[in-house]
């Protein structure tokens, strides 16, 4: 008995050259329905935005639109320096 099985051995590289057939996993993600967390996480994230929008709607003119803009990107909490 061998204490090790090689890569080049005989059952390991019998079907390790020949073409193996490709899955479109394209297919499978639309195929399968997104899970209780997932619905979940999309429903909070259309929250945020409609409280977001909401917001953004109640500025007077240009320069408060421009200025709570950037309050929200201020506080959005991913800071690139």
């Amino acid at each position: 008995m061998k204490a090790t099985n090689f890569l080049l051995d005989p059952p390991g590289l019998d079907d390790a050259w020949a073409p193996q057939p490709q899955r479109d996993r394209s297919l499978d993600a639309t195929k399968r329905s997104p899970g209780l967390f997932e619905r979940f996480d999309r429903w909070l994230w259309r929250q945020q935005l409609r409280a977001r929008e909401a917001y953004l709607a109640q500025s007077k003119d240009i320069f408060e639109l421009e200025q709570r803009i950037r309050s929200l990107e201020r506080a959005d909490g991913r800071r690139s320096y």
